[in-house]
């Protein structure tokens, strides 16, 4: 993937899950707003099928295995409960240093912007895991 564009995953649509929400409020220590949820709740949606299988065939490409670097949030809205949302997501591995960048854009499904996120993996050799666990 190293000197190419990248790879630009299909839009999907996503939602706001009122349930989802209030438990990654409550495991992340955010206080629960009513109708709105977490500004870091889109991270859940990277282990979605379509999502988590691009990194993960990216990290076997590199033989490597993600590690998270940094995440950044910026929105136009904040996120609201039970809505449905469009993602569009894009992926480059970049080789110094090694890592996934992850970048996002979240609209409404009418096309209006909402927000963008991004998501920096460092990706770690599997080369260092193979002496098994420390002791």
């Amino acid at each position: 993937m190293p000197g190419e564009g990248g790879l630009s995953l299909e839009p999907v649509r996503v939602r706001v899950d009122a349930a989802r929400a209030a438990d990654f409020a409550r495991e992340t220590g955010f206080t629960e707003v009513s109708g709105v949820a977490p500004f870091t709740y889109p991270a859940v949606w990277l282990s979605e099928p379509q999502f988590h299988g691009a990194i993960m065939e990216i990290c076997a490409g590199a033989d490597s295995v993600p590690v998270h670097e940094s995440q950044k949030f910026d929105y136009e809205t904040p996120l609201k409960v039970d809505v449905d949302y469009e993602l569009r997501v894009t992926m480059r591995r970049e080789d110094r240093p090694p890592r996934l960048h992850v970048e996002a854009l979240l609209t409404m499904t009418d096309g209006t912007p909402v927000g963008r996120f991004e998501t920096l993996l460092r990706l770690v050799s599997r080369a260092g895991f193979s002496g098994g666990a420390a002791s």
